[in-house]
């Protein structure tokens, strides 16, 4: 009998894909993950009743107080006021319990993900941070404790997203493609700090509700819808999708088998072994988290650094706290896709690019950033163009 030899479809057509359906899908839910991450760091500029507070005993850094009484605002600006008296010690508590929920559920949220699916985890946890961040106005008018413990509930569902992404492109995205796919998803994150950055800055202004109140309110609503959107329309392999063409799942199933388990489509072969003794990931490890440690810095404290030492409105704090990430968004982009190119052609093997792309990524912000701390509201101007530069290239 003449065996038949069945060849592996090489490529399927990418613009109109289901794969890049799945991204797009992805993409809103990264604007709705980062919409929901950044909004106390707006909110708190409107919230705090800053003129309640002596900034001489709450300051980390006394020339704050010199710099502030320099550059007063315009007499026809309204400044805005909020109802809570919470020092800078509080304020920094409130940030930081976010992070301490995002940290606990990284690595569990890893393996909830490759054994459950991304289906469930990431639409789960996106209703979950919705619903609490509706509640938070309510909670800030009650302590500020109970808004920290919000904040952390929220941090606990936003750890596993990034370990969903992982996953998500594992079964979705050929090798090939990774770059783009995941760069583009990953550019939501920086649509979400662009609109909740300069929508939040408005709403601040309104007296509909409260003002901040409504960052809260929008940002949960966003994260709920989302989150029930996903779960009916994701499935956690091409193999389960029915709109999707045989030749593309063909093509997606043969780029991506390496990766998954024999034993489940969700299960991955992890190395913990070689992982926990490569000098590579432990590199990668470090590299990692140091660069989130600027990037999160970064995302937490730009309204505020405009608000305290550049002295911006909270109109224009909001629009140009956002102009790093419209600028950062168009560079992931077209990153990922030079990234892909370079390897494609070439030009430098995957590992060289991205060692290049680690570097250049670790680098320049860092001295851009060197320059914020000697910039006054003198110079407000060129210290946002610093700042630009700086989120940019992160």
């Amino acid at each position: 009998m003449e065996e038949i030899n069945i060849e592996q479809p090489k490529s399927a057509p990418f613009i109109c894909s289901i794969r890049v359906a799945v991204a797009f899908v992805g993409f809103l839910g990264m604007v709705a993950h980062y919409s929901q991450k950044i909004s106390i760091g707006m909110a708190l500029v409107c919230m705090v009743n800053h003129s309640s507070i002596d900034p001489l005993k709450n300051s980390f850094n006394p020339s704050v107080t010199q710099i502030n009484t320099d550059c007063p605002l315009l007499n026809n600006t309204v400044k805005i006021e909020g109802p809570y008296p919470w020092t800078k010690n509080i304020q920094g508590l409130v940030l930081g319990g976010y992070f301490w929920g995002y940290l606990i559920t990284e690595v569990p949220g890893g393996y909830l993900a490759g054994v459950y699916g991304a289906r469930l985890i990431f639409g789960g946890a996106m209703i979950i941070a919705g619903a609490f961040s509706i509640l938070i106005p309510w909670g800030a008018s009650l302590h500020w404790g109970v808004v920290w413990f919000l904040r952390l509930i929220v941090g606990l569902a936003h750890g596993v997203i990034w370990p969903c992404m992982t996953v998500i492109m594992s079964h979705w995205a050929p090798p090939d493609e990774r770059g783009k796919l995941l760069g583009f998803m990953n550019a939501g994150a920086q649509i979400g700090n662009v609109v909740t950055l300069s929508i939040g800055g408005l709403m601040c202004s309104w007296s509909f509700a409260g003002g901040w109140p409504l960052i809260f309110y929008s940002t949960g609503i966003m994260g709920l819808i989302w989150g029930i959107f996903w779960i009916f329309f994701y499935t956690d392999s091409p193999r389960h999708q029915h709109c999707i063409s045989n030749r593309e799942k063909d093509y997606i199933t043969h780029a991506t088998q390496g990766q998954l388990s024999n034993h489940s489509e969700n299960e991955f072969k992890a190395p913990w072994k070689a992982i926990l003794t490569s000098k590579a990931c432990w590199a990668l490890f470090v590299t990692h988290t140091c660069n989130n440690w600027g990037t999160y810095t970064f995302l937490t404290s730009i309204p505020k650094y405009m608000a305290e030492v550049l002295k911006f409105d909270i109109k224009s704090n909001g629009l140009l706290s956002s102009l790093p990430y419209i600028i950062f968004w168009l560079n992931i982009n077209i990153s990922g896709a030079v990234a892909d190119m370079i390897i494609q052609k070439k030009i430098l093997t995957r590992t060289q690019t991205r060692k290049l792309f680690n570097v250049l990524g670790n680098l320049f912000p860092a001295l851009f950033v060197i320059g914020l701390a000697f910039m006054t509201c003198k110079i407000k101007y060129f210290a946002v163009a610093l700042l630009t530069i700086g989120v940019t290239f992160t």
